[in-house]
């Protein structure tokens, strides 16, 4: 902190009747001691250590205590402390505000705030085909592109092993190889060297994994006879056209094979159609781990 910076009030958390001070950078906030320290097992602990009253800062009759973190880190944890469980939407609406009030909540030891943060990861980044088809992200909470980098940092450094196989699926799909190894500032950079190296070898294998997602498209033999072979083949080079023009397109999502009503198959070949590509995608799914060199789904999920 710059000695010169002048102290201010935070205009959130400066409570009148409050009956302690806390200091993080030069941002002041006075805050409940007992609330917070039945809330966090550090501070009840930080609280409880006698300071001599001769040496002790004092404002407005409010003992001060130095907090050694950003101010608008903490101002977000306490933000989110202060809210949790009576909130109708995300506690966070980003996650630069969820990276804040997720590492504050381990370094202070307040598990419940600490779980909530950590399911929003869940559901963002989900351990089944069936959840990752389902999902659509928490209510008030927006993501960003280059979100899956950050929460790969935060994975590896908070020890959150399942949400991995998605998040770097992710990151190897939609960032290309170029993104993933280049310089970025450093809230874009995968800061692990060997989790960087592990996207690069998934970046090769999903080139593979795509090309085995479009199998659904191609009439393979001894398949149940087709009533249109002429007219279903033409169909099939239709619609690989327009999944080769669909950039976004990627080994677990195709905007053509989840509008199956548009696909004009015959009976036979729509049916084949829809079991290929659904067990194309849980295969893929099942191997997600592997691909990353991370165990298997089981293990990582003990």
């Amino acid at each position: 902190m710059d000695a010169t910076a002048e102290l201010q009030r935070s205009p959130d958390f400066w409570f009148e009747d409050g009956t302690i001070v806390l200091q993080a950078g030069n941002v002041l906030y006075r805050v409940y001691r007992g609330w917070l320290a039945s809330r966090s097992t550090v501070f009840h602990d930080t609280f409880s250590i006698p300071q001599p009253t001769e040496e002790t800062d004092l404002i407005e009759g409010c003992p001060v205590v130095q907090i050694h973190d950003a101010a608008q880190d903490f101002g977000r944890f306490l933000k989110a402390l202060h809210n949790h469980g009576s909130y109708k939407t995300c506690p966070v609406s980003n996650l630069s505000e969820l990276t804040s009030v997720l590492s504050l909540s381990d370094k202070y030891d307040v598990p419940t705030l600490r779980d909530a943060m950590i399911s929003i990861l869940f559901d963002l980044y989900p351990t089944t085909l069936a959840e990752w088809d389902a999902r659509t992200g928490p209510l008030g909470y927006t993501a960003r592109r280059f979100d899956p980098v950050g929460v790969l940092n935060i994975a590896v450094k908070m020890n959150i092993p399942s949400i991995l196989p998605v998040v770097m699926y992710e990151i190897c799909c939609h960032l290309g190889l170029d993104e993933i190894v280049g310089v970025q500032p450093r809230q874009l950079r995968i800061l692990d060297v060997d989790y960087k190296q592990r996207c690069m070898i998934g970046s090769s294998a999903f080139v593979e994994a795509r090309r085995k997602s479009l199998s659904y498209l191609r009439r393979d033999e001894g398949q149940a006879e087709c009533e249109d072979p002429a007219a279903c083949d033409a169909e099939r080079l239709r619609w690989l056209g327009i999944d080769l023009d669909d950039e976004n397109a990627s080994p677990l999502h195709d905007g053509n094979a989840t509008s199956w009503d548009a696909f004009g198959l015959c009976d036979t070949c729509l049916a084949t159609a829809k079991a290929k590509w659904s067990s194309t995608r849980q295969a893929l799914w099942d191997d997600l781990p592997n691909i990353f060199d991370l165990g298997t789904w089981k293990e990582l999920l003990v």
